[in-house]
């Protein structure tokens, strides 16, 4: 079997203003290769974008189209967008925990669901991960009663978990001591290196002065348009 060119692709595509506060994104189109960061600077009042949930599958556009590992996720089959979605993570821009779950059975919920994976290793990993983005270990306890700060370094456990071929981080760096940031910098870089894909939205400076230009792809959004950053396109 072939191997996709691009590990995601956005052709054309429209996606309305959502219920929940997510912003209008118009006429998107793009191609993110492994290996490669899309950043996306947000505005202040519209930070939340529809493109993660199209990028997952999970929001069809009103135009155009979305193929993740070559694969159009309208022609995908239900099962089949199971199977692909076990190959992305994520950090969500809003409440992504399941209340009645504790940290770490929501942590580890699709690794012990879409892979055959001894529990144990990917316990094993998530601990790992912890450690790396300065935790003494995964948060204990149900999401409700965790402090903040350290629930969302909880997200970039879930995010890296598995070593999935696309990372999606939506404000990843809300809530989060300054110092943090280049944790979680190191850890994209790395997946970089093995060959995810990567996007991360911000609102941010301290964002972009900690990523390096290196197959890094820089946008910025004014109203529903998502504007590239033309030195960032050169230096690629």
């Amino acid at each position: 079997m072939t191997t996709p060119t691009f590990s995601l692709e956005f052709k054309g595509v429209t996606l309305h203003a959502g219920a929940f506060g997510q912003a209008a994104m118009r006429n998107v189109s793009f191609q993110l290769g492994p290996g490669e960061l899309m950043l996306i600077q947000v505005e202040p009042g519209n930070e939340q974008l529809p493109l993660a949930d199209a990028a997952e599958g999970l929001a069809e556009p009103n135009e155009g189209g979305v193929a993740f590992l070559g694969e159009r996720w309208s022609a995908a089959t239900p099962d089949r967008q199971l199977g692909l979605r076990a190959r992305i993570g994520r950090v969500f821009d809003g409440p992504g925990w399941i209340s009645n779950l504790d940290v770490l059975e929501n942590l580890t919920l699709s690794q012990r669901h879409h892979t055959s994976r001894p529990v144990p290793d990917i316990i094993a990993e998530a601990q790992n991960l912890a450690r790396s983005f300065g935790l003494t270990e995964v948060p204990a306890g149900r999401p409700a009663v965790v402090l903040r700060r350290d629930l969302r370094r909880a997200e970039w456990i879930r995010a890296f978990l598995g070593q999935p071929a696309l990372i999606l981080l939506e404000r990843p760096t809300f809530g989060v001591a300054v110092e943090h940031v280049p944790l979680l910098i190191r850890a994209v870089e790395e997946v970089q290196t093995r060959g995810a894909a990567v996007i991360l939205t911000h609102d941010e400076s301290v964002i972009a002065r900690e990523v390096s230009t290196q197959n890094c792809l820089r946008f910025r959004m004014r109203g529903d348009t998502m504007m590239a950053d033309k030195a960032s396109l050169a230096a690629n």
